[in-house]
């Protein structure tokens, strides 16, 4: 087993090596409780190291330059889109699937719901940002764009940077230009705690939120 992991160490691919040792422990362990085994062989096995990258928000230059790659580049024009959808609407790729456009605001389902709790609809205002490439976006071609293409082609255009980092970006612009943490939070779909804070923050009136964004 130390040899497998080694491997994924060796290759490149700390991240994988973690979790493969984590899920290992857990069996192990999980068979000493159950009396299967005396012992865990993984006591024996030196953890892999792997410190996980935060990710940053590409710089308003930056930004610039992957708007015109995405228009000069060869991809089709739905990854074009959605690519562009993402960076100024701030969504996580699982999301696309659920957008639709309700007026001046966008739809979407938020991809990370806790057990036991329904699945919550958050609307982010479109912004003149956006607002620019709507009239060529087909909402329902967006929706069926697959996430591992989207990366590939982000890979492609700006390989410094993942596509997660749009996401990033978003967040960042909007707290550069003012819009109060609680309220980029609820475009964001956020949900850190469960104060009174911020479920009172969520019904921020749609005028206001138009009005910030």
């Amino acid at each position: 087993m130390q040899a497998v992991i080694n491997c994924y160490v060796n290759d490149g691919k700390p991240r994988t090596a973690v979790k493969l040792f984590q899920a290992l422990k857990a069996i192990f362990n999980f068979a000493i409780g159950d009396e299967i085994i005396e012992k865990s062989p993984m006591r024996l096995m030196k953890p892999p190291i792997y410190e996980e990258k935060s990710g940053c928000a590409l710089t308003v230059e930056e930004e610039r330059e992957l708007v015109r790659l995405i228009g000069a580049s060869e991809c089709a024009p739905e990854v074009k889109n959605a690519l562009l959808f993402l960076l100024y609407t701030g969504i996580r790729r699982s999301e696309l699937a659920s957008v639709k456009i309700d007026g001046e605001f966008v739809s979407v389902s938020s991809a990370k719901v806790r057990k036991g709790l329904q699945e919550r609809t958050r609307f982010i205002p479109i912004t003149p940002m956006l607002a620019r490439w709507l009239p060529q976006m087909n909402v329902e071609e967006l929706r069926t764009v697959r996430p591992d293409a989207l990366m590939q082609a982000m890979k492609r255009l700006m390989p410094s940077h993942h596509l997660h980092e749009l996401r990033h970006t978003f967040i960042t612009r909007a707290q550069m230009c003012g819009v109060s943490r609680e309220l980029v939070s609820v475009w964001a779909g956020h949900a850190a705690d469960e104060t009174q804070t911020t479920k009172v923050n969520t019904k921020f009136p749609r005028e206001f939120m138009l009005q910030e964004g």
